[in-house]
């Protein structure tokens, strides 16, 4: 078991890698630079925890949950999640993901159900971004089967 929580942290660790470059680059080119996750997060966590008004919080709160929480889950469940290769059950795990942080994560937020607070983009580019990270998460669970060995 120790093996597929240390996968399941580095496959989580490159997701989260991953997702976050295209955000990066997204808010680079100017594409819906009014949705930015990342500042959303800050001023969640600013509001509900007491942290510092900082970006850098945020950045690091979003690689904590996306490799110690999902990561770590993941590596818990693989075994057990429907689909025949480490890629389907990562985009399986990466869809209930995003409906757990869209019944959870988004009305804490104050953006309601589904985050329809910021409007229809937030689901939809939120969906397609959780489908980019359980894909990456399984193919990276599947190559850190291959280096570290399966469990």
């Amino acid at each position: 078991m120790g093996a597929r929580l240390v996968r399941g942290m580095l496959a989580g660790f490159v997701a989260t890698f991953v997702i976050s470059m295209i955000l990066v680059l997204r808010l680079a080119a100017g594409i819906m630079p009014w949705y930015d996750p990342i500042e959303i997060m800050n001023l969640a966590a600013h509001d509900l925890l007491g942290t510092p008004d900082s970006r850098w919080v945020a950045w690091v709160i979003h690689f904590v949950v996306g490799t110690l929480i999902w990561g770590l889950l993941f590596g818990l469940l693989a075994p057990y999640l429907p689909g025949r290769t480490d890629m389907r059950r990562g985009l399986e795990f990466g869809l209930l993901a995003w409906l757990v942080v869209m019944v959870t994560v988004f009305p804490l937020a104050g953006s309601g159900v589904f985050g329809l607070g910021f409007g229809l983009i937030a689901p939809l580019s939120m969906l397609l971004a959780h489908v980019v990270f359980g894909l990456s998460l399984g193919i990276a669970y599947g190559w850190a089967g291959g280096v570290l060995g399966h469990a």
